[in-house]
């Protein structure tokens, strides 16, 4: 079986149009995304609205529960306090512009999905199967992520968040794949990127970057008034903060 895997739109319609585009191509069975629809980019109602016409399943990331259930904080792992106050401005900008009715669609994601494919256990969260904004980083400890997942009980995890994509064979034959991000990469380069996955008797995992309107979107941030570090983030690819 072949499963794109989407996560971290965060508002950029012009890109996941792009990759949607691309996976048509693919052949894929099913495509799912790791959550994050909104925050950031101006196109929130957007995106939610194409991944709802795609009826893409989708998973709850911590800006989505942020905004579904109007909290005053994103569960984001701020590292200053520049970084925090464009934050701040970006989660308002985004819960003023949602409709109720997309967060209603957002309060009601699940945090997970659990697929049973070829009798592979796969789940597919946000941040990791304990918290939407737990960042399992290609770093993090392989006793630590063999541990999460026997006492999940995954064979597979397929996780975002981190917005920089990643797979992981662990040596007790299970796998952690992070999906990367769409809609604001931090990989160092600004396309796109997604991964399809193909479980089978081994798990094949590849990732693909797409080519967008990138200065297109960091215009659109700028003419919404939203911080000019989201679009200087979206020119390069990578993290300012």
């Amino acid at each position: 079986m072949k499963i794109a895997v989407i996560s971290d739109l965060h508002a950029n319609i012009t890109a996941l149009e792009a990759v949607l585009n691309d996976i048509d191509g693919k052949q894929a069975d099913m495509v799912v995304c790791a959550g994050d629809l909104v925050g950031y980019l101006p196109f929130p109602n957007e995106v939610i609205d194409l991944v709802r016409r795609r009826n893409i399943c989708c998973v709850m990331g911590n800006y989505d529960d942020a905004i579904g259930n109007k909290r005053v904080v994103c569960g984001c792992a701020y590292k200053n306090e520049k970084a925090r106050v464009a934050g701040e401005r970006s989660l308002a900008w985004t819960s003023e512009h949602v409709t109720e009715e997309n967060k209603s669609f957002l309060r009601d994601l699940p945090r997970e999905i659990n697929l049973s494919i070829n009798s592979r256990t796969v789940k597919i969260v946000h941040g990791s199967p304990y918290h939407l904004n737990e960042y399992l980083t290609e770093d993090t400890s392989e006793v630590y992520l063999e541990e999460l997942l026997s006492q999940t009980c995954t064979d597979v995890l397929i996780c975002g968040h981190t917005h920089i994509p990643y797979h992981k064979s662990l040596a007790n034959g299970k796998h952690v794949v992070n999906a990367g991000s769409v809609g604001k990469p931090k990989h160092g380069d600004p396309r796109a990127v997604y991964t399809v996955l193909e479980i089978a008797e081994v798990v094949g995992v590849k990732f693909y970057k797409v080519q967008y309107d990138f200065a297109g979107a960091a215009g659109a941030i700028l003419s919404a008034g939203l911080p000019e570090e989201f679009a200087a983030e979206i020119l390069t690819g990578r993290a300012l903060y």
